[in-house]
């Protein structure tokens, strides 16, 4: 995953963007330092399916959970 600067983003790096998708509101000044694309991802996953984003150093598994939740493992 690229960050909005450029870079590759690390694991824990995806982690934090998470956290702010579940608990920001989309207008806020911390959802739009969300790479796009990772919102994209986020937004297209369905309850119970699991996905893994490619970080700089390992793959992090998102799930969403049955309360619209995603988890980063």
């Amino acid at each position: 995953m690229i960050g909005n600067d450029g870079k590759p983003m690390t694991r824990d790096m995806v982690r934090a963007a998470v956290a702010i998708y579940n608990t920001a509101s989309r207008g806020s000044k911390e959802f739009a330092t969300l790479p796009r694309a990772l919102v994209t991802i986020l937004d297209g996953l369905t309850v119970g399916k699991t996905t893994y984003v490619k970080g700089q150093d390992g793959q992090v598994p998102l799930n969403r959970r049955k309360d619209k939740t995603i988890t980063a493992g």
